[in-house]
């Protein structure tokens, strides 16, 4: 008389733990794809968010501080490590009332500094260009009218 054995062979096992293996690298990989594309899209729509409301304030003719009295142009200046709204016809980094936000310093940025006219909000166009390690790339431009658009 035969007896039955239950239970899984030691090549069952194997196979199993090799498939979610598989399983498991092709997600890691997918997972990491995604997030680096989360990354410059952040980067993009913080850049965009400034321009806009840089756009807003010269529309607005805003004035922060006790040492503007008429408005003020208001503008984005790109560094390595941080964006920096101002206002001014110029980026001055010695001005108190610049507002710095820091940035990822996986995005690399290339481009100029970006002023709006008080009221019109016009600016010369413009475009700035952010990529990430892998090679993505984010286009931001604005036109002669202020108008701001975007790519990816």
């Amino acid at each position: 008389m035969r007896t039955l054995t239950r239970g899984f062979s030691m090549l069952e096992m194997l196979v199993v733990v090799g498939m979610f293996s598989l399983l498991a690298g092709f997600g890691l990989v997918v997972n990491m794809d995604a997030y680096r594309s989360t990354d410059i899209r952040s980067e993009r729509d913080l850049f965009v968010a400034l321009l806009q409301r840089a756009r807003s304030q010269s529309m607005s003719n805003m004035c922060t501080g006790s040492v503007c009295e008429d408005g003020l142009p208001h503008g984005v200046h790109i560094e390595a490590d941080r964006c920096v709204a101002f206002q001014g016809n110029v980026y001055n980094p010695a001005d108190e009332e610049n507002v710095r936000y820091p940035v990822s310093p996986s995005i690399s940025r290339q481009g100029g500094d970006i002023t709006f006219t008080q009221l019109s909000g016009t600016t010369t166009a413009t475009s700035t260009t952010l990529s990430d390690l892998t090679g993505k790339t984010s286009m931001i431009t604005t036109n002669a009218a202020g108008q701001i658009s975007w790519s990816n």
